[in-house]
């Protein structure tokens, strides 16, 4: 008798215990960026995040360009006085603003009071702020990757440390694949690869660049922007690149981007060629160019 009351109360506590699930809840799915192994070819760089649609360089263009689907955003970097990683092409700020002066003598809060939209209105938007760099990556985190070219000043020499703030800003980020660091400056790019080898950098070079070398074969190109700059990325301008200069990069191991791009008969030719990258003013356009 005294067994057969306790099994009823084992019964009687097993029906009312919570029965549990038998499958776990579906989440809601992370819409997260592709990093730039996974994206397809060629990229979609939004040139200063799409400078023919846009304000150059504001939150505004990148926003935009975030919205039409690019793969990336390109960007350029400039240290204020006070250290400040800013958002601008020119190291003056009298070319796209409403005030003077250079970039490196005035403070982020100076800065911050200038209209970077004052000179370049476009889409509407006549009023911007002038980014920071931590601003451009808190917006494209997850949703694009991103260019960063590091500029010199306005005497044509590098600033002190921006390479190790940039980079801290990056990793800090957790945007160590999402990024590509690219510049002119080529001990700039030696510099970012002894900090941090982890982060991918691109060559970027201009016609005057070439004409220096018009003796020089494709492959010989190659071999010098590789023991120059040790990049991963070759960013010649569109005039030069050929399709045995993208063969010559390809068979290095490297890739090729090519900048600014804004025509779509030269937007397909370059693709037909198999560049990596094509960085264009009119992201909208080379999306219809590519099938996207």
């Amino acid at each position: 008798m005294k067994n057969l009351l306790w099994m009823i109360v084992i019964f009687l506590v097993a029906c009312s215990a919570p029965v549990a699930p038998t499958s776990t809840p579906m989440l809601a799915p992370t819409t997260l960026a592709p990093t730039i192994s996974t994206m397809k070819t060629p990229l979609v760089v939004a040139h200063r995040g799409g400078a023919a649609l846009m304000p150059e360089n504001t939150l505004a263009a990148f926003e935009n360009a975030l919205q039409l689907g690019v793969d990336q955003v390109e960007c350029d970097v400039h240290l204020s006085k006070d250290g400040e990683l800013i958002v601008m092409h020119d190291p003056n700020v009298a070319t796209t603003t409403n005030g003077s002066g250079l970039i490196s003598d005035l403070t982020l809060a100076e800065l911050k009071k200038l209209n970077a939209a004052a000179k370049n209105a476009k889409g509407g938007v006549t009023q911007q702020e002038i980014p920071t760099l931590a601003q451009v990556l808190d917006l494209t985190k997850a949703r694009a990757g991103i260019q960063i070219e590091i500029k010199v000043d306005a005497r044509g020499a590098r600033y002190l440390g921006i390479e190790k703030k940039v980079i801290d800003l990056v990793n800090a980020r957790g945007m160590t694949n999402d990024v590509i660091i690219i510049s002119f400056d080529f001990p700039t790019l030696k510099e970012i690869k002894a900090i941090d080898p982890r982060l991918k950098t691109g060559a970027i070079v201009n016609a005057q660049w070439f004409g220096a070398r018009m003796l020089a074969s494709p492959e010989q190109i190659v071999s010098e922007i590789i023991e120059t700059t040790g990049a991963d990325f070759f960013l010649p301008t569109s005039t030069t690149v050929t399709e045995a200069l993208v063969r010559a990069v390809h068979a290095r191991g490297l890739k090729i981007g090519t900048w600014t791009v804004n025509t779509a008969g030269e937007m397909k030719r370059l693709a037909d060629w198999g560049v990596d990258g094509i960085t264009t003013n009119n992201p909208d356009e080379l999306k219809k160019v590519l099938g996207r």
